[in-house]
């Protein structure tokens, strides 16, 4: 069984919140969304259907589903690493590691 990915807790300044603290925001929205649920975009959110699946191929189709959607929707990341923490009851966290592309390769936006 998998859990939700950890989400940064607390509340959000928009007024001073740093480029990374953004995209993790984001990416947590995105990653704790099921696909199909967002009325004004239906593809954005994670597909579930991973879930039905045996471990190993759950885990592959799960990271892969990560890397596409985090390349669509916050083109300002990349995936640095997906591993997975697993407890004594056989429930899996995804653990992603996500760091900040470039800003020259994606439209030179600023860290303000």
């Amino acid at each position: 069984m998998f859990n939700k990915p950890e989400i940064l807790a607390g509340s959000f300044n928009y007024l001073t919140a740093t480029v990374l603290e953004e995209i993790q925001r984001n990416l947590g929205c995105l990653y704790s969304t099921a696909e199909g649920t967002c009325p004004g975009d239906r593809r954005f959110g994670l597909d579930q259907s991973f879930e039905s699946y045996p471990l190993n191929v759950a885990q592959n189709l799960f990271a892969l589903e990560v890397i596409e959607k985090t390349e669509e929707y916050e083109s300002r990341a990349e995936i640095l690493d997906i591993s997975f923490s697993c407890t004594e009851d056989g429930n899996m966290t995804p653990v992603v590691t996500i760091g900040l592309k470039d800003a020259e390769e994606d439209g030179n936006w600023e860290d303000e």
